[in-house]
């Protein structure tokens, strides 16, 4: 018996650590405190999560000209190039269309960089390599 609680509690934290790493932003910084706190953890993720977004589509463009030039076969820089414009405009459009749901507004500021913030972490983690 000792065995099967064995493995459920190893399922049950399994599952903790899954839904943790799942957290949105704003999740993540609820416990900075009132309205203020949490606005000021949000922008502060969001200047952290433009960095790591930078330095992610650098170190992409130098791969994808690594490439081209290992190949002799131009396309894949302005394919990124253009992958990377694609994404900042996507990224504005959904995230004003997330603050515009926020019916009373309160919670707009909020919502709108806790969307920046989680589709900022998406693509870096689909331009690793």
């Amino acid at each position: 018996m000792s065995g099967v609680r064995a493995t459920t509690l190893l399922l049950f934290l399994s599952w903790l650590v899954a839904i943790s790493a799942q957290a949105s932003p704003v999740d993540e910084c609820a416990a900075a405190g009132d309205a203020t706190a949490i606005l000021r953890c949000l922008t502060e993720e969001d200047v952290k999560a433009n960095a790591e977004l930078a330095t992610a589509e650098a170190a992409a463009a130098k791969r994808a000209r690594d490439l081209e030039q290992a190949t002799g076969r131009a396309g894949a820089y302005a394919a990124l190039a253009k992958s990377v414009r694609d994404f900042a405009a996507y990224r504005t459009s959904q995230c004003a269309y997330v603050k515009e749901t926020m019916a009373s507004g309160s919670g707009a500021a909020p919502a709108q960089l806790g969307c920046r913030i989680d589709l900022n972490r998406r693509r870096i983690r689909d331009l690793k390599p």
